[in-house]
């Protein structure tokens, strides 16, 4: 699901609202969450929140990033595990070459692939994105997109927040429109 909207529209009020991460006070959420915002329980964990800015540490190798994403996520897991699911979540985000590189000399794009796949490593069924194709270029954005839509097909839900509307038809499955002051102009399927 995207949430689309002008800046101030509040897709990332209502992200946050809907991940748990704030509490709302006022208002009703979108399709099967419509119900007055006060009466909302959050969904249960556990959820991925990927907020606009990207959470690795940029001085760190992406494996050793990971790795401590994944020691404060997993901490019951052995270090064999933690082995084991980093390289399955950089398989799955097609970062697995990159995974000796620091973090600060990927690209943007890649780091927000690596941001993605910190949120992996706990294996959340809904993940909530507030702009994860920001500043990429055309085709960056659509390897973004179509990289969620795997992770979509593999079962998992995404929320995602965008400005970008160009490969919207063809990844998600439905869409919301946001109007200034947070309301609702247009709730369903995206068409062509």
């Amino acid at each position: 699901m995207a949430l689309v909207g002008g800046s101030g529209a509040g897709k990332s009020t209502l992200l946050k609202a809907l991940s748990g991460l704030s509490r709302a006070t006022t208002g009703v959420g979108p399709g099967q969450w419509r119900q007055p915002v006060r009466q909302f329980q959050p969904l249960p964990q556990p959820d991925g929140l990927r907020a606009q800015d990207d959470i690795i540490h940029q001085n760190l190798d992406v494996q050793s990033a990971l790795n401590y994403a994944a020691r404060l996520r997993l901490p019951d897991a052995t270090p064999a595990e933690i082995r084991q699911r980093i390289a399955d979540v950089l398989a799955k985000v097609g970062m697995a070459g990159q995974a000796q590189t620091m973090v600060r000399d990927l690209s943007g794009g890649q780091r927000k692939r690596v941001s993605i796949a910190a949120e992996l490593l706990a294996e959340p069924w809904i993940f909530f994105l507030d702009e994860p194709t920001s500043g990429l270029d055309p085709g960056l954005e659509k390897l973004m997109m179509d990289t969620l839509r795997q992770l979509a097909d593999e079962g998992r839900t995404i929320v995602l927040v965008t400005h970008a509307t160009s490969n919207i038809a063809n990844n998600c499955n439905q869409v919301a429109f946001m109007a200034r002051g947070g309301e609702l102009a247009y709730y369903g399927r995206p068409t062509r």
